[in-house]
């Protein structure tokens, strides 16, 4: 099968490599955004998928308008069978009626729940046990298309959505090859039941802001869900406080406290935050300017504090 390949991050990049070192399969090509300034010096930089694809000896085109007439013409004449997109652009009608096995598009959740930016990151702050990856062919609506393929990965009481992402990747790749040769065999793609959708919103730094007068539960399940970014915060005083790991744990603190409240046991080794039922453990902290730390570490510079509240 002839294939296009449609992507720009890193790790879009992964999967137009495994593509084309490890299946049967002609990838013609790669689309992906144009050349942008980036660092210190503002100088042009590829995306990754360009770079990838110039090593692995494809050519590519970067349209600045994916309805622009002649990259219209350059997509029709790359002859693909297939059109296959991560992480990319939303893809007009024009371009989705090019290819005659349509578009095939991986979603880090199991439709039709979490369309959207934000899949990985909000199944983890909802506390979903299990999420996974969605193979589907493109419309025009987001993440609305027939499900070609699918793959269910358990979510740990303590994995961060960095951690699960990284799993999905790994189990998206098979699932991306046995989708592929589901739509060579001209399995018919299953309808989506849209009646049980939802969704997962672009994330903003306020998502990430820890409300302590809730559950210990939602706020542990919050700091996992809310990496790389924004991450779990709050504040102490006028300085703000990334909060980057907490455990459920036993032996917390014997005092009943108040939501924010903060203590130390085991000799201050231990640093306890009080939420809106119970305590929960801090393991690793960010004080506002400093690095990431242990919250051993942190608890060196509370000691002369009276009384740390986080808000």
């Amino acid at each position: 099968m002839r294939i296009l390949f449609f992507g720009t991050p890193e790790f879009s990049a992964s999967f137009l490599r495994f593509l084309v070192e490890e299946t049967p399969h002609e990838v013609v090509g790669a689309v992906t955004q144009p050349d942008r300034p980036a660092g210190r010096g503002r100088q042009l930089q590829a995306p990754p998928v360009k770079r990838t694809a110039l090593e692995l000896g494809l050519p590519v085109l970067q349209p600045e308008s994916l309805g622009d007439p002649a990259f219209l013409d350059a997509l029709r004449e790359a002859g693909a069978d297939l059109f296959v997109v991560i992480a990319f652009s939303i893809l007009p009608r024009a371009v989705l009626e090019i290819p005659p096995l349509g578009s095939l598009n991986l979603h880090g959740s199991l439709l039709p729940r979490y369309r959207g930016a934000a899949p990985v990151q909000w199944a983890v702050v909802n506390g979903e046990k299990v999420s996974g990856v969605t193979l589907f062919r493109l419309d025009p609506k987001m993440d609305h298309g027939p499900v070609v393929g699918r793959v269910e990965l358990p979510i740990g009481e303590n994995e961060t959505a960095t951690e699960l992402f990284d799993r999905m990747l790994e189990a998206g790749r098979p699932a991306l090859a046995a989708a592929i040769s589901a739509l060579e065999r001209g399995e018919p793609p299953l309808e989506q039941d849209h009646s049980l959708a939802t969704k997962a919103p672009k994330l903003r730094k306020e998502d990430g802001r820890i409300d302590w007068t809730a559950p210990a539960r939602k706020v542990h399940d919050l700091v996992r869900g809310m990496q790389p970014w924004p991450g779990g915060w709050t504040t102490l005083g006028d300085r703000t406080l990334r909060v980057w790991e907490t455990r459920l744990s036993d032996g917390a603190p014997a005092k009943a406290g108040e939501p924010g409240d903060l203590e130390a046991t085991d000799g201050g080794k231990r640093l306890w935050a009080k939420c809106g039922d119970r305590w929960l453990e801090l393991l690793r902290v960010q004080p506002q300017d400093k690095r990431e730390m242990l919250a051993k570490e942190f608890l060196c510079g509370l000691r002369t504090k009276e009384n740390p509240k986080l808000a």
